[in-house]
């Protein structure tokens, strides 16, 4: 378990680079993952994209770093306030009202607009509430902005469905809403992954707890190796069990990736752009400071 977490938390199943630091977002979870060489290290509650304003998924690079940034709102946001009867702002400065918080971590090229934040609304956080960036409460998003450097790598994943073995080695499945309503492709894998660990461990699964999590949803590790249920716990860390990465090698007829698109680009191409003035708000002017 990470040090600072009380409960012990799924980890989504992404191939995690064995060199460098690797973020890693997964939507369903409202959960950030931070690695280091391989090493989970830390992970923090977030807020991402409603419904209408989805977070987008994908392989992307820290471009930018921007504290005690002013917010040039888009005119999307702008006619939203204007719909609410609200007072129309085209700029907020920095300050405890700014929704960007003390810090702007963008990821993605600029036109994107995406970026891991504060908030001037921590009660907001983790959720599903933004324009597509990436929430998070201050003292997190500064400590997070203290931790990462352009060019770190940041995979955006859309899993509802986790697979993960404790220390024991007891295999425990976590099913998360799908709130974006997504197809989702894991789950016409889950009966055989599920078939093939039985037996890889010679260890009998229990199939009525696979449909209740299915039907519940509701984001609680279930174990499905454990008897008696009753007395199932978590016995040390969760490991992600590796049934979805391990399919990002193969392509679809269109030749994209079936679940995950690329790791991110190599050091060499990587081309951070100058401050965004994308969708979702610009972290700009005079008051923003590139780190």
């Amino acid at each position: 378990m990470v040090p600072g977490h009380a409960a012990v938390v799924p980890a989504p199943d992404v191939a995690i680079h064995s060199q460098g630091r690797h973020l890693v977002l997964n939507l369903p979870q409202a959960r950030l993952f931070v690695y280091q060489d391989g090493q989970l290290q830390k992970i923090y509650p977030v807020a991402v994209g409603k419904m209408l304003t989805q977070t987008p998924t994908g392989s992307f690079d820290i471009t930018g770093i921007y504290k005690a940034p002013a917010w040039h709102v888009p005119k999307s946001i702008q006619e939203e306030m204007k719909r609410n009867g609200k007072p129309v702002q085209t700029v907020v400065p920095p300050g405890p009202d700014n929704p960007l918080g003390p810090v702007f971590v963008r990821f993605g090229e600029s036109k994107l607009g995406l970026g891991f934040h504060g908030t001037n609304a921590p009660g907001s956080v983790p959720g599903f509430r933004s324009h597509g960036c990436v929430r998070l409460k201050n003292n997190d998003a500064l400590e997070l902005a203290g931790t990462v450097a352009r060019g770190d790598a940041v995979t955006v994943a859309y899993q509802t469905i986790l697979l993960n073995q404790d220390e024991a080695g007891e295999l425990w499945l976590t099913v998360y809403r799908n709130h974006y309503k997504q197809d989702d492709p894991s789950l016409s894998l889950l009966a055989k992954t599920l078939l093939d660990w039985q037996q890889r461990n010679q260890r009998a699964l229990f199939g009525k707890r696979v449909d209740q999590a299915l039907a519940q949803r509701d984001g609680k590790p279930v174990c499905l190796s454990c008897k008696p249920a009753a007395k199932a716990a978590i016995n040390g860390s969760l490991a992600a069990v590796r049934w979805l990465s391990t399919t990002t090698e193969q392509a679809a007829p269109s030749g994209e990736p079936l679940l995950a698109p690329p790791a991110s680009a190599p050091e060499g191409e990587r081309q951070p752009g100058p401050p965004m003035s994308g969708r979702h708000g610009t972290p700009g002017g005079k008051t923003a400071q590139a780190a």
